[in-house]
């Protein structure tokens, strides 16, 4: 009975444990979708296994008033495991433009961000996954009024859906 069981164990965590495991390697690519503080679209390239280099746009910032633009955004992630879920952390500095503040914002013209995260991928297909994400950011400012507005956020979030191909 335990060996059946074993057996029904294998066969069912084997095919699983391959979803995702050919799309770490070297020049492997992703479309990526992710809700943030911004939207973000973006592409991803596998620099050697296991490590992505992201590049994206985003537009629209963090749900201020009377605000708009646009962000440029580059990151770099370590994958660890090559399973339908696998654990990443990493980097990204972002540089956002907004012509437009007025009003209720405490920033205008532009700001860079620079921050960490750390998160989970789950494979839920074999071309498609779904990424969460916490991490931390520092925000520098282009502040109004000559204020010094830089920030730190002790807490970030993501939400990504991935395609890879």
């Amino acid at each position: 009975m335990v060996r059946k069981a074993l057996l029904l164990c294998f066969l069912f965590a084997f095919p699983i444990s391959l979803l995702g495991q050919e799309y770490f390697q070297t020049n492997s690519k992703y479309v990526n979708f992710t809700i943030e503080r911004v939207p973000l679209i973006a592409g991803g390239y596998f620099l050697q296994p296991g490590l992505a280099l992201e590049a994206g746009v985003g537009f629209a910032f963090n749900g201020e008033q009377d605000s708009d633009g646009i962000s440029v955004r580059l990151e770099l992630d370590k994958y660890f495991r090559n399973t339908q879920l696998t654990p990443f952390a990493g980097g990204f500095l972002r540089f956002d433009i907004n012509p437009n503040a007025i009003g209720e914002t405490y920033w205008e013209g532009s700001r860079m961000i620079i921050g960490a995260h750390a998160g989970l991928q789950y494979f839920l297909l074999k071309q498609l996954a779904l990424a969460g994400r916490l991490g931390l950011e520092l925000k520098l400012n282009s502040p109004k009024n000559g204020n010094d507005s830089t920030a730190f956020s002790t807490f970030t979030s993501g939400l990504s859906i991935r395609f890879y191909f």
